[in-house]
């Protein structure tokens, strides 16, 4: 392999594992440009490519007439800065771009890198927004469709964390007006109505467990775990006609199996939970059917273990669903994708 194609492929590697989003959500302004220039030389088009300092500007002015607040750009000065930096820090500053300006003004930024910078004429129709990147652009392709990537699980990543405090995803949110066709506000009240149900009930789990309520707790376990189930599977567009726990196990395994082992396994400790949970039923009638001593406290036992188990495992599926419910609406396009 040639010296050449060696450092293309270095230069390709590095655009792939390139960091957009760094300390505090920032988005570092200078290094953007230059890259995504570096990107057209790589694809041998860089006489198409837009100058990195046009690239930066438009940020900055996007930024400027939406939001009219300062506060959103921060400009630091480069302590250890070395003449051989020049060329991406020229006035040795680097430029950071707060998250929050980059959710309302990031679509429009790259949109218009094609269509006003490089000229690009503008779609007859609504297309993504970097539909004017082509996938032969190798390195180009890759760098807008990997910071549009980044962008996002970066924000579904800062939504998650806030679902405990908020008692809501905004992504679920959005996804439930779509779906539900509802306001976004009236889905905020219907997913902060049920965190506050979930939460409830672990408290009265919790309760129940202390209070030696064994079999109130294992009921009030295979109702969280079967909610979340079905929640989880009414925003894939899965509907059963007659929803059992049993059949919502099997219908989340069926699509866990072939994507993740680690929540295919916890849905098959479940569902081995939920023999357990049979069989206290089954040990309660009969430990009191025959009101033998020894019957009974092998109940107690089972029953006890079932309810500590089963409050570990309602822990477990909430903790899943707020992992998964960012995801409702997907961020990545597929290849050769057009939205009509």
């Amino acid at each position: 392999m040639s010296s050449t194609e060696e450092d293309r492929q270095s230069f390709f590697q590095l655009i792939l594992e390139y960091t957009y989003i760094r300390e505090g959500g920032r988005l570092q302004l200078e290094p953007f440009g230059v890259y995504l220039s570096h990107c057209f030389g790589h694809d041998g088009i860089l006489d198409m490519s837009p100058y990195p300092n046009d690239v930066y500007t438009l940020l900055i002015d996007l930024i400027e007439e939406k939001y009219e607040d300062s506060r959103f750009i921060e400009r630091r000065t480069i302590s250890d800065w070395k003449p051989e930096m020049a060329y991406i820090y020229p006035d040795k500053v680097v430029t950071c771009i707060h998250p929050a300006a980059l959710i309302g003004v990031s679509h429009d930024w790259i949109y218009l890198i094609g269509h006003e910078l490089m000229e690009i004429p503008h779609p007859d129709k609504t297309s993504k927004y970097f539909e004017w990147v082509k996938e032969e652009w190798t390195a180009v392709h890759a760098f807008i469709n990997g910071f549009h990537n980044a962008l996002h699980t970066f924000h579904k990543d800062f939504d998650r964390k806030g679902i405990k405090d908020k008692g809501f995803s905004a992504f679920e949110a959005l996804h439930l007006s779509m779906q539900g066709d509802i306001s976004y506000d009236d889905a905020v009240k219907v997913l902060s109505g049920r965190h506050s149900t979930y939460t409830s009930a672990i408290q009265r789990i919790e309760s129940a467990i202390s209070s030696s309520y064994f079999l109130e707790a294992i009921t009030l376990e295979e109702c969280l775990i079967s909610n979340c189930i079905y929640n989880y599977l009414h925003s894939k567009g899965t509907r059963l006609r007659r929803p059992t726990f049993n059949s919502l196990l099997r219908e989340v395994l069926n699509g866990t199996r072939p994507t993740n082992e680690a929540v295919t396994s916890l849905f098959e400790q479940i569902d081995t939970w939920r023999v357990s949970r049979n069989k206290s039923i089954h040990g309660f009638i009969e430990a009191r059917s025959n009101g033998l001593e020894e019957s009974a406290r092998s109940f107690d036992l089972l029953a006890n273990e079932t309810a500590v188990k089963g409050l570990d495992y309602c822990n477990a599926v909430v903790s899943w669903y707020e992992l998964e419910c960012v995801n409702f609406i997907t961020h990545e396009f597929p290849r050769n994708s057009r939205s009509d």
